[in-house]
């Protein structure tokens, strides 16, 4: 049974991505199996509902066969007494049978299933924080509602209908914030049609009238005369709703009394750090080169591993595709397996293990990898896998750096101001968010399944993860000390 896309969006804002936390999953679990429940139930009220059409179609055509018997020749048809009977028994019986066959209840059993069912959905609470979460993570990526209402519905991987857009607006309107309400409900209103679905809209209470005239509200809160093409839009679709008129007429009679300058929307000004998440980062002449490294040890003479330097303050290169997929399959077990002593979580929807070199001969290859590509003698002993689905950016470094976890007291204790340099092994890829920036230098990497990215920079790395958009990320990071003399 198929998930909507707007349930799922709603489950991954609620509940972040599972890493390796078992009562995550477990509500994950609970509330999918719950939205199976409720499809199913209502799949089964459409079946009972279509035998019940069932029996009426075909009872209808025995009756239109009879009728239109009886239309040839009316006198001929009913000078036969059993014709007449017939007609009459119909009339005078089977219309009350059809009358108490059409006030029955459909399918009460399934009725009351979810009647049981509806006490376990989400609350009002969950809904505001997944609408406010969409809001800002849409904000923050500089996404316009237009944009998420795809044409091709369910084809966009960003995809809100209509009705979203429509609830998210309303829930926007309750918390005073009527710029934001305002573009979404003119987005659910002018597409309203668009979704192949919306003849449901009205019933799961929002026909399109409505949606025009809480647009027209929102409108009128910041003083725009596009109030009243709202408001007409409204009455041409409800032209005897009493009420909507009354509002309308109050609306113009307090425009009149107190006029006042509109509201417009504020001239877009995102931050530094929300232009580098966007990939809106300025061009450098000459500033991304690709070489082969053949110089750190002979064996690359032979077998030289591909990279890219990306910025030169601080060096950061990239080496394209140098893990290998059973490589990466290989790490992702042992992160699934990974004993609780080894666990960390540096904060809420941040999860890590800490791995040695040693744990496998995998591992070690890896190991004497990262020093063929740094030239290095040798780098930290432990590797740290790091599962991140985060709504809001976040400096990963500094996470560690502050981590009480006894998993990286022997880190901590090394000191990360002796940090050299830093190892970044991307084991995901991730389509929408979650890239990594530095801010003051103009650096965005997506991650990329099987890229490696090294930073050479004494101390602290200043790196920022951007909001993860769809899935999560997940990274296996290795840090180069300085080599004490």
């Amino acid at each position: 049974m198929a998930v909507t896309p707007w349930s799922l969006i709603l489950l991954l804002l609620l509940f972040g991505c599972p890493c390796f936390k078992a009562l995550d999953e477990k509500r994950i679990r609970g509330v999918l199996s719950l939205e199976r429940d409720l499809l199913q139930t209502l799949r089964e009220y459409a079946e009972k509902l279509e035998a019940k059409i069932s029996l009426i179609n075909n009872s209808l055509e025995e009756y239109m066969d009879e009728i239109e018997e009886a239309n040839e020749n009316p006198e001929e048809y009913l000078s036969n007494p059993l014709n007449a009977f017939r007609l009459i028994r119909h009339m005078h019986q089977d219309w009350v049978g059809w009358q108490v066959y059409m006030e029955q209840p459909v399918a009460p059993e399934q009725v009351a299933k979810l009647e049981r069912l509806l006490p376990k959905l989400p609350q009002k609470e969950a809904f505001k924080k997944a609408a406010k979460d969409v809001h800002s993570l849409t904000r923050f990526y500089g996404y316009e509602p237009i944009d998420l209402v795809a044409k091709n519905e369910r084809k966009s991987p960003l995809h809100l209908s209509p009705l979203d857009c429509y609830h998210l607006g309303m829930e926007l309107y309750e918390d005073h914030d009527y710029l934001g309400a305002a573009k979404w409900l003119q987005v659910a209103a002018q597409n309203f049609t668009r979704s192949r679905y919306s003849d449901l809209f009205s019933i799961l209470g929002a026909p399109r009238w409505q949606v025009f005239r809480d647009l027209a509200r929102a409108l009128h809160k910041l003083n725009r005369k596009s109030a009243y093409g709202a408001y007409e839009s409204a009455l041409r679709l409800n032209s005897q709703n009493v009420h909507l008129m009354q509002e309308v007429g109050q609306m113009e009679l307090l425009s009149l009394r107190d006029p006042m300058e509109p509201i417009l929307d504020p001239e877009p000004k995102p931050s530094f750090l929300e232009r580098n998440c966007r990939g809106d980062i300025p061009p450098h002449q000459g500033r991304l080169k690709c070489e082969l490294n053949t110089w750190v040890h002979m064996f690359l003479e032979l077998a030289p591993l591909k990279f890219e330097e990306l910025i030169n303050d601080p060096y950061t290169i990239v080496f394209p595709g140098s893990i290998s997929e059973n490589e990466i399959t290989h790490i992702e077990d042992a992160y699934e397996r990974c004993p609780p002593n080894s666990q960390f979580e540096l904060i809420k929807g941040i999860n890590g293990c800490s791995i040695s070199d040693g744990y496998s001969p995998v591992l070690k290859g890896i190991n004497e990898r990262i020093l063929d590509m740094t030239g290095v003698e040798e780098t930290w002993h432990t590797f740290y896998i790091v599962e991140y689905s985060q709504l809001t950016t976040f400096e990963p470094f500094k996470l560690f750096r502050n981590s009480t976890k006894l998993q990286l007291q022997k880190l901590n204790a090394q000191n990360l101001d002796n940090v050299e340099g830093t190892v970044i092994i991307f084991l995901k890829d991730l389509d929408l968010g979650g890239a990594i920036t530095m801010p003051n230098a103009d650096l965005y990497v997506h991650p990329k399944r099987g890229n490696v990215l090294i930073t050479f920079q004494p101390g602290e790395l200043e790196t920022t993860i951007c909001p993860n958009i769809a899935g999560s990320g997940l990274v296996m990071i290795k840090f180069i000390f300085m080599k004490e003399k």
